[in-house]
C-alpha cells in the first residue's frame, strides 16, 4: 500500500505562498495613495497576517510518501512551510516494525507519528513525523495498514 499527499500538499504550498502575496496587495495600495487615516486597521491586519502565518508554520504541514509492504516501512517526508525545509526519510524491514504511536501536539492540532523499531532485542525509536497533511481517509487507511503490520509482528514473537 502507497500512500502520497500530493494534492494537499499542493493545495498548503498555495496557502503558504498566497499569504504574503494577498498582505503586499492589500496594503501596497494604503502606501502608495498616502493613506492618513487607519493606521489602527492596518497595524491590525498585519498583526493578524504574521500570527497566521506563524500558526501555519508552527501546524508544520509535511508532503508525505507512505508505503507499507510485506518486505518494508518507508515513510518519505519534507516540509512545505517556506520555514520548514527539511527533508527525510527512513526504511525499516517489515519484520523489525515493533509498535508505533500517534501523539497528539498543540492541543491535538498536530498528530505525530512515533515507530518503534525491534533489533536484537532492543526497542529503538524513530524521528516523529508530522501527519497533519494527509486527508481523513489517506490518515485511516495508512493507521490501519500499521495496526495489522504491528499485530502480525506481535504474533511472530
Amino acid at each position: 500500500m502507497e500512500i502520497e499527499n500530493r494534492k494537499n500538499a499542493r493545495r498548503i504550498k498555495l496557502v503558504f505562498f498566497a499569504i504574503p502575496f494577498i498582505f503586499v496587495l492589500t496594503l501596497a495600495p494604503l502606501f502608495m495613495f498616502e493613506v492618513e487615516a487607519g493606521y489602527e486597521i492596518i497595524v491590525g491586519f498585519v498583526i493578524f497576517i504574521a500570527l497566521l502565518y506563524l500558526s501555519l508554520n508552527l501546524l508544520g504541514y509535511n508532503y508525505l510518501k507512505l508505503k507499507i509492504d510485506k518486505n518494508s516501512l518507508v515513510i518519505k517526508y519534507f516540509g512545505l512551510a517556506p520555514l520548514n525545509k527539511e527533508a527525510k526519510a527512513f526504511k525499516i524491514s517489515s519484520e523489525e516494525v515493533y509498535d508505533y504511536k500517534i501523539e497528539p501536539k498543540l492541543f491535538g492540532l498536530k498528530k505525530m507519528l512515533i515507530v518503534y523499531r525491534m533489533d536484537r532485542g532492543e526497542v529503538f525509536k524513530f524521528p516523529a513525523v508530522n501527519l497533519n497533511a494527509l486527508n481523513k481517509k489517506d490518515y485511516a487507511n495508512f493507521e490501519n495498514a500499521l495496526k495489522l503490520l504491528v499485530k502480525i509482528n506481535q504474533k511472530l514473537t
